[in-house]
Parts: C-alpha cells; sequence; structure tokens
C-alpha cells in the first residue's frame, strides 16, 4: 500500500472516530463508554466494543463456555479476527452488488432452528433469554450469506476437476476398500503466512481449552472454523477412508469413537478432527464375537505383582488358537475366569475399547487390560461380521467433493488476499 493510500486510510479512519464520538452524545451515559471506544477499524467500517463484547456473550452462550473474565479474555481476539473477516466480506460483497434480503436471512434463520432441533421462532427466544442482542446473529448470517453468494459467483465458475483428479481419488478410496465409514466434523484455521503460525496455533490451543472446559464443538466449529462446513457445525458427514488428506485418514483411524484429535497440521492450515460414529460399510457397526478373560488382583497390590498377573494372563491367552481354547487356558489359571460376550456391535463398546476391537481379526488376542483396581483381563475376537464393502462414490459424487475442497481453498485464498489488502487497525 502506498504512502498515500495509507494517508487516506486514516483519514477515513479519524474521520470514523469523530463520527462515532459525535454519535455517542446522542446516547444515555450508561451506553456512551462502549459506543467511544473502537474496538477496530477495516477499511471504511469500525468494529465497536460494543458489536465485539456482543459477540464475545454470543459465544460464551452458544459454545456453553463458563462466563468468566479469563475467558471473556481468551476470546477477545479470536472473536475480534472474525468480525473483522465478516467486515471484509461484506464490503467485498458490496462492491459487487451482492444483495442479501430480509427473506434470505429469514430463511437462514429458519435453517438454524432445525439443526438445532429449536421450534419456530426458538433462536429469539434463546437469544432473548441470554441477554444477546439479535442483530449479532443477525449480523453474523448476513456477512456468510454475502459471502456465500460472492463465492460462489466469483470462484465456483474457475473450478473445473479433470479426470485425472477423479481417478486418482477413486484409485485412493478403492485401497481403502473395506474399511469402515467414519462420521467426522473438523474445525480448520487458516494460516496465510509463515509468521502467522505461532498466532494460529494459539487460537487453536484456545479452541482446545474451550472443549475441555465442556464446550461443544459444533458451536465452535460455526464461530471459529475457517472452511465452508463451519455453517453446518463443522459437519462433514460419512465418509469413507481415502476422501480426506492422507494426514487426517492416518490420524482418524487410530481414533476412537467420540474423540477429538490434536491439532493436524496441513498445507492450508491447523485441523481439529472430531470423530463422532464409525460404522460399517454397509451402514451399520461391525458385529464382534468377544470372549473375555480375567484374573484377580490382590488388595493394594504393588505394580511389580499387577504386571506379574498381567503377564501370566497374557502368556495363557496368546497360546490359545480360537476361543473354546481360550476360554480353556484362562480357567486352568488359579482363579481365572472366562466370560462368553456375546455377538456385540462395535459401537456398543466403550470408545477406548472400539479404537483396540476394531482392527482386530478372529484369533487375535488385546494386550492385558486393567478393567478396575481388582481385575486384570484380556479380550479374543472370535468372529466379526463387517458386512458388504460400500459401493463406491460415482464419478460425479467425487467430482462435486473435489469441486467443494477447490471451492473452499480458493475462498480463503481470496479473503487471504482481502486481508492482505485491506487498512485493519486493531484497538485491542
Amino acid at each position: 500500500m502506498t504512502a498515500k493510500a495509507r494517508s487516506v486510510r486514516a483519514l477515513g479512519s479519524l474521520r470514523l472516530s469523530v463520527l462515532a464520538a459525535a454519535l455517542a452524545l446522542a446516547w444515555p451515559a450508561s451506553a456512551q463508554q462502549d459506543m467511544q471506544r473502537i474496538a477496530a477499524v477495516v477499511n471504511d467500517d469500525i468494529i465497536s466494543f460494543f458489536d465485539l463484547n456482543a459477540r464475545i456473550h454470543f459465544t460464551i452462550a452458544s459454545t456453553n463456555t463458563r462466563d468468566t473474565p479469563e475467558n471473556r479474555k481468551r476470546l477477545q481476539q479470536q472473536v475480534l479476527r472474525g468480525l473483522i473477516d465478516e467486515k471484509l466480506q461484506k464490503q467485498e460483497a458490496a462492491k459487487n452488488s451482492i444483495k442479501i434480503t430480509e427473506q434470505d436471512i429469514n430463511r437462514a434463520m429458519a435453517d438454524l432452528e432445525k439443526q438445532n432441533n429449536m421450534p419456530v421462532g426458538g433462536l429469539d427466544s434463546y437469544m432473548q433469554s441470554n441477554d444477546v442482542p439479535k442483530s449479532t446473529l443477525t449480523a453474523q448470517v448476513e456477512a456468510g450469506l454475502a459471502w456465500q453468494k460472492l463465492v460462489q459467483r466469483k470462484v465456483r465458475s474457475r473450478v473445473d476437476i479433470g479426470d485425472d483428479e477423479v481417478d486418482e481419488m477413486l484409485k485412493r478410496i478403492e485401497a481403502n476398500r473395506g474399511q469402515p465409514e467414519l462420521h467426522v466434523a473438523e474445525i480448520f484455521l487458516t494460516v496465510d503466512s509463515p509468521d502467522q503460525e505461532d498466532e494460529v496455533m494459539r487460537n487453536v490451543e484456545r479452541i482446545i481449552d474451550q472443549l475441555q472446559s465442556g464446550a461443544r464443538f459444533g458451536a465452535l466449529a460455526r464461530q471459529f472454523s475457517q472452511s465452508a462446513s463451519a455453517a453446518g457445525g463443522g459437519d462433514l458427514g460419512w465418509l469413507q477412508q481415502g476422501q480426506l488428506d492422507e494426514q487426517i485418514d492416518e490420524v482418524l483411524k487410530q481414533m476412537p469413537p467420540g474423540t477429538i484429535s490434536k491439532p493436524i497440521r496441513t498445507i492450508g492450515g491447523f485441523h481439529l478432527m472430531a470423530l463422532i460414529e464409525r460404522r460399517r460399510a454397509d451402514g451399520a457397526a461391525p458385529r464382534i464375537d468377544l470372549h473375555q478373560g480375567m484374573l484377580p488382583l490382590p488388595q493394594r497390590a504393588p505394580p511389580a505383582e499387577i504386571e506379574d498377573v498381567k503377564a501370566r494372563l497374557s502368556a495363557a491367552a496368546r497360546g490359545a488358537k480360537n476361543c473354546d481354547a481360550f476360554d480353556a487356558a484362562i480357567k486352568e489359571l488359579p482363579r481365572g475366569r472366562s466370560v462368553n460376550l456375546g455377538k456385540l456391535a462395535l459401537n456398543e463398546l466403550p470408545g477406548p475399547l472400539q479404537a483396540i476391537i476394531d482392527p482386530m481379526k478372529p484369533g487375535q488376542v488385546t494386550q492385558p487390560l486393567q478393567a478396575d483396581a481388582a481385575t486384570v483381563m484380556v479380550l479374543m475376537v472370535c468372529a466379526r461380521d463387517d458386512g458388504e464393502p460400500a459401493p463406491l462414490p460415482s464419478r460425479d459424487d467425487i467430482r462435486e467433493r473435489l469441486s467443494a475442497q477447490r471451492v473452499d481453498l480458493m475462498a480463503r485464498r481470496y479473503l487471504r488476499d482481502l486481508r492482505r489488502a485491506a487498512f485493519i487497525d486493531p484497538r485491542i
């Protein structure tokens, strides 16, 4: 940006500051403090502390985050960045004559109510009960709709997925055929340049802190994720192995359902992945026939004695070739017990056990596990039914998913370029 352009921007900022101060004189004294303070200037627009605090309040309410001074302070930078991006998106949409009608906003609000299982008018009640101005949500929805329309107009038409790209994706999916399908969601934060790496990682860590404090993944995705999936709470639906980035695929393979990954660094930025559910390729969870062998532990057994019990149980179990031999070997141990757990759907098992059992084949035995303070156990897979492999997606389905991914990537670059060209003056 030239010195002359900076001077013009600065002059615009000064005029806006004077205007804000003049408007504040017309407000009651209790509101003047927020009106007079500017949280950021974005080109020719301002973000007031009133706007910032209202969005923080809404974020805390919608994500189930504890409302404490520490959490409010921690959210400031994340929320302000989102508000700055929204200003840039609305400004660019206005330059391109994108119009969002009240009808568009009402439809989007109705969709939000359906996604959150709310009755008609439920959002209004929710905002009122949490003392959040409706304009806070309306502004966010309007910015999202304007950006979506702009991206469809200017980006989508430039995306062309070649047959070779479809072939490559089909090859990856074919290589993973027969693997379970995964229902996953994501939170994605972009890294536009190397000097942003530490700042973005700090934002990821703040999101992890909020998740560990009980915040809802989907609500955090709506507020902070910079992927197109954010509008749906980050939900990517059911996917087969091979349909996501290979680094993400590898992490998801090791995750139990109901867990969230550590940050995954890809070319574009950082991903947090939630594995919601895993199911058999035909749409059901794999069914596993399990037998359990157990040995009791002495009261207050020292670590060395616990390891000895584990070693004896493991040696007996691993010598067995099938479940009948497994049962007999366990019962030969002093105080050994064996139980036929029957056929269970994989998703009926506790999350940590699902991750252990899922890759196992008939005849394989787990490592000894300490069930509680009084028992050590091992499990043998006697049989499993994974169902028929799901049919491969059609070429049109693959082309559509690849197009959506390409559009999402180009839209993030578009916004990055807007940030770089803009006059942005944060005041906090």
